[in-house]
């Protein structure tokens, strides 16, 4: 009976880890090089209520700003700024729904946020989820890089010096 309950227990977990996502972008993936300023996207993949907080890893560079609580968060879902001290800082969520839930709690885009970095920074963005909060369900790495237009004219500004001298 015990080895049952384990394996439910364990099964539970996985399929818990496996429903959310991080998009960059909206993209997905665990590393993405990105511009200064770039969309985070937190995606349900059912229409569970939940508890959690998706946050800049301590030592990470750059700030999420602009939180947008999107329809699919339920008609009482919120966020809030939240910052622990060797944990990071971000924003506490909550995906929930009234009794009446108009709108209710659904499946696909939840929340959506700015991630504003200098060039060079780095940060990987982590989600944690109710009820430990130690593990992250989704984490992404992000690495702001100049946009394509800036090295091309950082480049050709090298070879015009290069040229006269």
């Amino acid at each position: 009976m015990r080895k049952i309950l384990v394996l439910f227990l364990v099964l539970g977990l996985a399929s818990a880890a496996n429903a959310m996502i991080i998009k960059v972008d909206e993209q997905e993936g665990d590393s993405f090089e990105v511009d200064i300023k770039s969309t985070i996207t937190v995606v349900s993949e059912d229409s569970s209520t939940w508890l959690g907080y998706i946050i800049i890893e301590d030592g990470g560079a750059g700030s999420l700003e602009n939180v947008v609580i999107l329809d699919a968060a339920g008609d009482i879902g919120a966020a809030s700024a939240y910052t622990e001290a060797g944990w990071g800082a971000g924003y506490e969520l909550s995906a929930s729904m009234s009794p009446t839930g108009v709108p209710a709690v659904t499946a696909g885009n939840q929340f959506s946020f700015d991630y504003v970095g200098a060039v060079g920074d780095t940060a990987t963005i982590s989600l944690f989820l109710d009820p430990e909060f130690t593990t992250p369900v989704a984490s992404v790495t992000v690495t702001v890089v100049p946009e394509p237009m800036t090295v091309i004219l950082l480049s050709l500004g090298a070879l015009f010096l290069r040229r006269r001298r």
